[in-house]
């Protein structure tokens, strides 16, 4: 085998061998079909004992059958659709003249756009019952003459006076085939498709955009497509298809968007290897994928955006060393992720954004020293992480907003002296870290609000003498924290309360005298603290003098 004709030769035997083999498991290969459709064509053989397998749907016995309804090379579409006791609208259009066969003897021709309406009886169809009370059709959808199906929406509301939108439609189960179709819409929220459980297209297509293609079909677990190589948009894809718990599409290599691709598949916990490498927006793109433990390497080296990519996979245990580069937001990227133990030392050089980044990872124990040198939001990155027991050094020097950034860190006992010269937000940035002991003397020069910065830490023993004067808001900035004994802040020129803490006669003094002066009956609370009754009236007038009001 060693000349290319004799390798034509061997390749063209294999073909056959494998077509004869997907042959053998009863399924339909025309002479045509070319070796890279023979991919789908595998996809649908059943294994022996599918019903085995949790990931594989099963398609109910009794259903009527449409596989054999549909060839590649049709146009055609053909779908399996519910008949109830009453009330079956049904209504679709197609671009191209086309011609419906309704399935109950009647079949109508519509001009190119046209919608397509129809009410079925139940008493037409005996003989159709299926386990879940309803009766069936077979609905079939070709071109006229001299016509391509080019599109087809099955977002289509029936005209019927008084008839509600969003009402479910009896699609169970459907087919296409069209080398010529272009514009596909399955999902959407005109109508909802409460029973489609299954979907396939085969053959080659011309679809580029399949943006919200199946949104909102909640019970979809069957998808198949022999042909995706077009596709440049994969954006809101599969959008709450609540029950789909596995997805292979064969090519995406030419996708941009991937954003909100799988947010709302609850039950999704596979995910096979995906061509990502044209993506740039990943944002939201398996969001709420609750049964996720493991992704695959997808190709991200052109991702710019990451906000939410992974936001409440709560069963999520391992990251890939995903090549983000060129990735500028990743806020909340991993947010609510709380199976995740650690994570990869990804490539964060060129980020702005990582607000959130690891909020509610409630497993997480340690991050490795990311490059956050560009930040300049740090709001919330690491909110109720309370297993959280240490932090890296991270560059923090171009953060402006600080706010929640360790809020609910349980376990944390110190933070490293990170650079806040830039912060202006400081906003709960401590609150409810409950094992914190100290903190570093940051530089919070031109911060402005730190209500609540202090809050429930219960065994916080000194806090240094922050540079406050450009603060505006301080509330409740040292509620809860009983163990206080020293916290100075300097230029205060604001209401603040230190009341319930254990500070001394002597750190009350201190806080005294660097107090800012020329405010005009602004209170200072003291209230409950050993050393306010030692205070000697000479001493309150060191706060009285520059005109703030003592409480306590």
């Amino acid at each position: 085998m060693g000349t290319i004709a004799d390798k034509l030769t061997y390749l063209g035997q294999t073909k056959s061998e494998i077509r004869d083999a997907i042959l053998s498991k009863g399924v339909t290969v025309p002479t045509d079909t070319t070796f890279r459709e023979y991919a789908g064509k595998i996809r649908e053989i059943q294994a022996e004992n599918e019903g085995e397998d949790p990931n594989v749907w099963t398609r109910p016995d009794d259903w009527l059958p449409i596989k054999h309804k549909v060839a590649v090379g049709d146009q055609k579409f053909v779908g399996l659709h519910a008949i109830l006791e009453d009330s079956n609208f049904i209504s679709l259009s197609a671009t191209g003249n086309y011609t419906v066969d309704w399935g109950d003897g009647v079949v109508e021709n519509f001009a190119s756009g046209v919608q397509a309406d129809h009410i079925y009886s139940y008493d037409i169809f005996p003989g159709t019952e299926t386990t879940g009370g309803y009766r069936q059709a077979i609905v079939t959808v070709i071109p006229q003459a001299g016509h391509n199906l080019t599109g087809l929406n099955l977002q289509s509301k029936h005209r019927q006076t008084g008839l509600n939108m969003f009402y479910s439609t009896g699609w169970l189960d459907i087919k296409i085939s069209s080398q010529y179709i272009a514009n596909l819409i399955v999902g959407g929220t005109t109508v909802t498709h409460g029973y489609l459980e299954a979907f396939y297209l085969a053959g080659s297509n011309l679809i580029t955009d399949y943006t919200k293609l199946f949104s909102m079909c909640r019970v979809l677990e069957s998808v198949l497509f022999d042909d995706t190589s077009k596709g440049t948009t994969f954006s809101f894809m599969f959008e709450s298809c609540a029950a789909l718990k596995t997805i292979a599409l064969p090519d995406t290599s030419k996708g941009g968007s991937f954003n909100y691709m799988f947010t709302g598949c609850n039950a999704l916990s596979t995910i096979l290897s995906l061509d990502t490498s044209s993506g740039v927006n990943f944002n939201y793109m398996f969001v709420g994928c609750g049964s996720l433990t493991t992704v695959p390497l997808l190709n991200t080296s052109n991702g710019i955006y990451f906000n939410n990519m992974f936001d409440s996979c709560t069963k999520l245990r391992n990251i890939p060393q995903f090549d983000t580069a060129k990735g500028i937001y990743f806020e909340y990227m991993f947010a609510s992720c709380s199976s995740l133990k650690t994570i990869p030392l990804l490539n964060t050089a060129n980020g702005l954004g990582f607000n959130g980044m690891f909020m509610a990872c409630r497993s997480l124990q340690s991050i490795p020293l990311l490059n956050t040198s560009k930040g300049t939001r740090f709001s919330g990155m690491f909110f109720s992480c309370n297993n959280l027991k240490r932090v890296p050094l991270l560059d923090t020097s171009s953060g402006t907003n600080f706010g929640n950034m360790f809020e609910g860190c349980g376990s944390l006992k110190t933070v490293p002296l990170l650079n806040t010269s830039k912060g202006t937000v400081f906003v709960s940035m401590f609150m409810s870290c409950g094992s914190l002991q100290i903190i570093p003397l940051l530089d919070t020069s031109n911060g402005s609000d730190f209500s609540g910065m202090f809050l429930y830490c219960s065994i916080l023993q000194n806090v240094p003498r922050l540079n406050v004067a450009n603060g505006t808001k301080f509330n409740e900035m040292f509620s809860y924290c009983r163990s206080l004994s020293k916290a100075t802040l300097r230029g205060l020129k604001n209401a603040i309360s230190y009341e319930n803490c254990k500070i001394s006669h002597t750190a009350l003094v201190d806080i005294f005298n660097n107090l800012g002066s020329g405010v005009t009956a602004t209170t200072i609370t003291i209230t409950n603290n050993w050393g306010t009754s030692l205070l000697t009236a000479q001493e309150r007038a060191i706060a009285t003098d520059k005109g703030w009001t003592i409480i306590g």
